[in-house]
C-alpha cells in the first residue's frame, strides 16, 4: 500500500494514510528520540498526583472496543 493524502477542498492536504508498518516505524523512531523536559516531567508528576491513571494494555482496549 502506498502512502495516501486526503486533502481539502483547496487541494490542500489534511491527513495522511500510511501503511500500519510505517506508522509503527514512525512511532518507534519517535519513542527513541523523544526526550521529556524537566517542566514536561513536572507536569506529569503534579497530573498523577491529582488523579490516578489507569494504564490498559491492547487486549484490554480491545475488548472494550468488541463489546459496544
Amino acid at each position: 500500500m502506498a502512502t495516501q493524502f486526503i486533502v481539502n477542498d483547496k487541494g490542500e492536504k489534511t491527513a495522511v494514510i500510511v501503511p500500519i508498518n510505517e506508522y509503527e516505524n514512525l512511532l518507534h523512531h519517535h519513542q527513541q528520540e523523544l526526550e521529556l523536559t524537566d517542566e514536561y516531567k513536572a507536569m506529569i508528576d503534579h497530573m498523577l498526583q491529582e488523579e490516578p491513571v489507569e494504564y490498559l494494555d491492547l487486549k484490554t482496549i480491545e475488548n472494550r472496543f468488541k463489546n459496544k
